[in-house]
């Protein structure tokens, strides 16, 4: 596909995208931005509420894509973008907080983990950490599919709990009360497989 033709066709579908990096085609760029460019903002924007550091996120982005397609050829183009921009944000999130205190819904919501899931701090505690992964993936695929998109909404996206109610057409309270519950049922399988203590 020429240059001419991508233009003329702007809602190009995720395997033409990813084909317009094989070929070097910076068109890829803009075509992924005019795809999905708000949808990684708002990523970005959960985890550094400030509108530059998210357009630097977006630009990074669009640089990793470059740089790892190819030889990478993702098999779902949308979760690879999102990774490379959560990933990006986080990191940049962590500079920012290293001199001073930055309120995020990243650190809102992890911080509301920590009545389940244990800190890491020795090497024992790290290879817990990667059982307890396994743990809670086992959890996870015990989930409604309506659960399941509350929980990584707000735990892998950080959305707000107002923004998770608002996708899924439901109140605040009926988001709140479900995240309460996946916890108490991730805190419950932790303490059965002997990861937690009371």
């Amino acid at each position: 596909m020429n240059q001419s033709q991508s233009e003329r066709h702007p809602g190009l579908h995720d395997d033409e995208i990813i084909q317009l990096y094989w070929n070097r085609d910076e068109i890829a760029i803009s075509a992924t931005d005019e795809k999905y460019g708000r949808y990684l903002f708002a990523i970005a924007y959960n985890v550094l509420h400030d509108k530059m550091d998210c357009e630097e996120c977006l630009n990074d982005t669009y640089l990793s894509t470059w740089n790892l397609i190819p030889p990478k050829r993702p098999s779902v183009f949308q979760v690879f973008l999102s990774r490379i921009t959560r990933n990006i944000a986080i990191d940049k999130y962590r500079m920012s907080t290293a001199e001073k205190r930055i309120p995020s819904e990243l650190t809102i919501s992890l911080n509301e983990l920590d009545d389940c899931i244990p800190s890491v701090e020795t090497l024992e505690q790290q290879y817990h950490a990667r059982e307890i992964g396994n743990v809670l993936n086992s959890y996870l695929r015990t989930l409604s599919r309506r659960s399941l998109t509350i929980f990584i909404s707000r735990y892998y996206f950080a959305d707000s709990i107002s923004d998770i109610a608002a996708m899924l057409k439901v109140n605040e309270s009926t988001v709140f009360r479900s995240l309460t519950k996946i916890r108490e049922g991730l805190k419950e399988r932790l303490i059965r497989e002997g990861y937690w203590n009371e």
